[in-house]
């Protein structure tokens, strides 16, 4: 007998969750789920993408919290909670879901319409980017409503005050990646590094990471400067979309950095959409660096790993699970633009490392973040979820 999952995905820009659903759709099928998913109905809330992947998918108006000073955007928020919790409630009632699942710590409409509807509700706890006073206020919440609570690595869990009091049903996961279509290969190689200008003989150093503040990517700037200095024949691309809501504070602190530093000229770095096709073109890094301020953990990680590119990446969220200092990558302070460039050293004076680290993270991909495996817990989660009594 099929059972019913409606996911609940508040953010407009296509990400995590999107990429979560729009991979587990097909293998969570296999295991007896039938999954609709509800977007806010705004420009590049990543409808069309998650449709064409066969994802049953709906749209409405939600007004979210915003980290803004415009009273407009707040005055939004309060007057438009109820509305959109009702109209959630009207999608519960029709799809008749057997788990809600809501995606972040600010998916406060889908949680309390589910709760109203006495579904039990599986709560994703994606990052540490709310505020700790945020956290400390709401993860009562979170306790009360879930059924289950999925946090995307065990140190996520513990960066919510109080969730260690529900401990047995805080299940830990990482994102899915699709280790068949994410992996090493050299013609994809050589076609995503012509496309992307790297010359023959010049290593590439990547990231991917939507074009906000929490990606970090002014930080990456200042590494490229100074590791660029020291090795002229290295590149660098950063691979992200566009994010509206971000778009003042991109230009003028990433992109502007950038043509400051004289690297957008001769194409030492550059900016790229991928769009849909990053497993095109991650396989043209050689080394894949985060610089993010703030994370769960980043499914370009996962990526990267699984086409057997070694990782420098921030002590974020729960980074340190999946990237093993040493054995697949480093690990370096936020904000810390000296030690990425030593980490960076290391790799680039060591070719040997560099493929070692390399064919172990694709193996640690291969066991531990492939679809099927993701699938697998996020049955079982939803399975306790149903099991738990109201």
């Amino acid at each position: 007998m099929s059972r019913r999952l409606l996911s609940i995905i508040q953010t407009p820009t296509f990400g995590g969750p999107h990429n979560q659903m729009l991979r587990l759709t097909e293998p969570l099928n296999k295991l007896g789920w039938r999954t609709r998913v509800v977007l806010p109905a705004e420009r590049e809330s990543g409808f069309e993408r998650l449709s064409a992947g066969g994802i049953e998918v709906v749209e409405i108006p939600i007004y979210r919290m915003r980290k803004k000073l415009d009273p407009r955007v707040h005055i939004r928020f309060i007057f438009g909670f109820w509305p959109t919790v009702q109209q959630l409630q009207d999608q519960i009632r029709e799809y008749q879901p057997d788990v809600v699942q809501v995606c972040g710590l600010m998916s406060l409409h889908g949680a309390i319409a589910a709760y109203l509807e006495r579904v039990p509700v599986v709560w994703q706890l994606l990052s540490t980017f709310a505020p700790l006073p945020l956290r400390f206020l709401l993860t009562p919440l979170v306790r009360k409503i879930a059924k289950v609570v999925m946090t995307t690595g065990t140190e996520i869990g513990r960066q919510h005050p109080g969730l260690g009091k529900i401990q047995d049903r805080v299940v830990p996961f990482f994102p899915p990646v699709d280790t068949g279509l994410f992996k090493p290969n050299r013609s994809r190689r050589a076609r995503a590094r012509q496309e992307l200008n790297i010359p023959e003989d010049a290593l590439l150093v990547g990231t991917v990471g939507n074009q906000n503040w929490q990606k970090g990517h002014d930080y990456f700037v200042d590494t490229a400067l100074r590791v660029y200095e020291r090795h002229p024949h290295l590149r660098f691309r950063i691979l992200g979309t566009h994010t509206p809501s971000n778009a003042d504070y991109y230009q003028k602190n990433v992109i502007q950095r950038a043509r400051d530093y004289a690297l957008l000229e001769e194409g030492v770095l550059d900016f790229v959409e991928p769009g849909s096709r990053v497993a095109e073109l991650l396989p043209a890094l050689d080394i894949f660096l985060l610089t993010s301020r703030a994370e769960g953990v980043p499914t370009a990680i996962l990526e990267a790993m699984s086409c057997g590119i070694p990782v420098v990446a921030t002590d974020v969220g729960s980074v340190k699970e999946v990237v093993e200092e040493g054995i697949t990558g480093f690990v370096i302070p936020p904000a810390d633009v000296s030690a990425a460039i030593d980490a960076l050293d290391d790799l680039l004076g060591d070719a040997d490392l560099m493929s070692q680290m390399g064919l172990r993270a694709r193996q640690r991909a291969i066991e531990r973040f492939d679809v099927n495996v993701c699938a697998l817990v996020h049955a079982s989660a939803y399975q306790q979820a149903m099991e738990s009594r109201f």
